[in-house]
């Protein structure tokens, strides 16, 4: 039976414009060979006033996807006509973004690692409680949301940047002042909302701007370190949640999920034509200068510089100010650390030439109101 919604439409401001979002009505399958299970999710999904398809089976949900276009799709990994595997793997079969939700008998979390790198979105093991499917429905119902504000507002970005040029003076500086205001709206639609992590890419995306021109960056390349430093973790909004909040510390297997986040946030921007050459941070922020770090390993100068600048900055940023766990710690901690790890986590010629300067160069947060603060490209 389908279930009369309230159809909502988001208005976002973007860049002094008015974005009128679509009727946000996500369109559910539940592949599922338990009429039990098919029962329940249904049920619970039309308690949030939704509707859903459901399929038994491998050939029945092929049979449903030419037919529709699916925005959550809830699968089971073992089917009697093959295996979710195969499913997941024909993506295109299917919505490219549509969020999917694996449910599976093994709790083993060896699977759960290779289907979020298959591109699902979170897993579920059975038995579950009423409760937990709920909880996480409303988390993938929100992530759904979060990614349709994302395609629109990457959809309409380059409009919306030419909408504005033409209503300027056609001049370098001020088109730089689009994209920095743009990119400060893609980092909005993302969900960077938070105050504290507004502040730390904001910070950082100054410091790393900072130190870049201390070693003779082009105005081009400082303004694309400073968008890179400010997306540094745009690829976080692809992995669950729950891992992400997690109070305590992660296992082997929720680790692995997490790094891969930075490939994640390279394909986001990747596909923006002006942030192309904005990459290099989103893509190697954890790679470590000995060549211990992700996703790729790699060791000294083969980091590229502005990556290599951006660990020195983001490690201060981490020391140096409160985080939710504990209070800041003194600078002179951090110099330590930051000596220690010469050679090691971070590029040693870089860390000589963060030294020569005192600490209140990089308090930007004292020179900066809040209300106030701006991403500026270098003029």
């Amino acid at each position: 039976m389908k279930v009369p919604v309230e159809k909502r439409t988001e208005n976002t401001e973007i860049i002094g414009m008015e974005l009128a979002i679509p009727p946000l009505m996500p369109k559910i399958l539940v592949v599922d060979d338990d009429p039990t299970i098919l029962k329940l999710i249904s049920l619970i999904i039309s308690r949030r006033h939704l509707t859903c398809d459901t399929a038994a089976g491998i050939r029945s949900a092929k049979s449903l996807m030419e037919k529709n276009r699916y925005d959550i799709v809830f699968l089971d990994l073992m089917l009697p006509d093959g295996s979710g595997f195969d499913l997941l793997e024909e993506r295109l079969s299917f919505n490219r973004s549509a969020v999917v939700v694996i449910i599976t008998g093994e709790q083993v979390l060896d699977t759960a690692v290779q289907v979020i790198r298959n591109g699902a979105y979170d897993f579920i093991t059975k038995p579950f409680s009423l409760a937990l499917f709920e909880e996480r429905l409303a988390r993938v119902v929100e992530e759904w949301h979060s990614r349709v504000r994302y395609q629109y507002y990457q959809t309409h970005l380059e409009g919306l940047v030419g909408a504005m040029t033409d209503k300027l003076l056609q001049t370098s500086a001020q088109i730089d002042r689009i994209y920095d205001m743009t990119v400060a709206a893609l980092g909005a639609a993302l969900d960077l909302r938070d105050p504290e992590t507004e502040d730390h890419c904001w910070r950082v995306a100054e410091n790393s701007v900072l130190l870049g021109k201390t070693l003779g960056l082009s105005q081009v390349d400082q303004r694309n370190l400073r968008w890179s430093a400010y997306l540094h973790d745009i690829g976080k909004i692809g992995i669950p949640e729950h891992i992400l909040s997690k109070s305590t510390g992660l296992s082997g297997e929720e680790m692995e999920l997490v790094k891969v986040h930075p490939l994640l946030g390279f394909k986001m921007i990747s596909n923006i034509d002006f942030l192309k050459g904005a990459t290099d941070v989103v893509l190697f922020h954890h790679e470590k200068y000995d060549g211990s770090g992700y996703p790729y390993g790699l060791k000294g100068t083969d980091i590229p510089l502005a990556a290599r600048i951006f660990a020195i900055i983001d490690a201060m940023d981490a020391m140096i100010y409160d985080r939710p766990y504990r209070k800041a710690l003194p600078f002179s901690l951090f110099v330590e650390e930051l000596k220690k790890q010469a050679g090691r986590h971070f590029d040693p010629e870089l860390v000589r030439k963060f030294l020569e300067f005192p600490e209140m160069s990089w308090r930007i947060e004292e020179k900066t109101e809040r209300n106030h603060r701006q991403l500026h490209s270098p003029q």
